[in-house]
């Protein structure tokens, strides 16, 4: 009998996660219906290094309400599939806490630390450039990662290469935001050393004070 309850609930919260990527899929599933083409709109818009100018999805063909959506489905198939990552190293409580935690600051920190720098450094009027970038990766990052959760649900939390594929996603969307912004900013004339400054204080620092502290060296 406690074998058999066991499964139950294991079962039970299968179902819960399942449901939540439900909820990722028709987001998509309203996006298409908005907008036909939006997903290849969202993949050339991902790799396209263009001119500031042309930076974002085209109004012609896709709406606000659909960029609106592609990034809800970001934000629940990111936040699902940390957690299912973290359920490979720690207990289920602990591994939402932590998911929702690590998706909050993810969320903040690419918010306000590049308005902070444009800020202090007197280009704001590149704000909405940058806003756009972000919108640009996260809204076909999501896709990816809404993906990922599917086989994750049907494979099991503890594949490895589930596992390896979250952290490659994750390290190279954020690489490849940077590089879509350095560029944008380069484009814009924004001094080299503006960049460096950047780059160093307000995005190598705090990854390394994160890791020294997962890591246990502030413990």
């Amino acid at each position: 009998m406690p074998r058999f309850e066991l499964i139950e609930r294991a079962s039970q919260m299968n179902s819960y996660l399942l449901f939540v990527s439900l909820l990722s899929l028709t987001f998509i599933a309203y996006a298409r219906i908005s907008t036909p083409g939006a997903l290849s709109l969202s993949w050339k818009r991902f790799w396209k290094l263009s001119k500031i100018e042309s930076f974002g999805f085209d109004d012609e063909k896709i709406r606000p309400e659909t960029q609106s959506l592609f990034l809800s489905n970001a934000l629940v198939s990111f936040s699902l599939s940390t957690y299912l990552f973290l359920l490979s190293y720690f207990e289920r409580l602990d591994a939402l806490g932590i998911a929702l935690i690590f998706v909050l600051g993810c969320i903040v920190f690419q918010l306000f630390n590049f308005r902070l720098a444009l800020f202090l450094t007197d280009n704001w009027k590149l704000v909405g450039n940058i806003a756009e970038i972000n919108k640009q990766v996260w809204s076909f990052v999501g896709l990816v990662y809404l993906s990922l959760s599917f086989l994750w649900l049907i494979y099991g939390q503890s594949n490895a290469i589930l596992i390896q594929a979250y952290i490659f996603v994750f390290i190279a969307a954020y690489s490849w935001r940077l590089i879509k912004a350095w560029r944008a900013c380069i484009q814009a004339n924004l001094e080299w050393y503006y960049l460096i400054l950047y780059l160093c204080t307000l995005e190598i620092l705090p990854i390394l004070f994160v890791w020294r502290w997962l890591s246990g060296e502030y413990n």
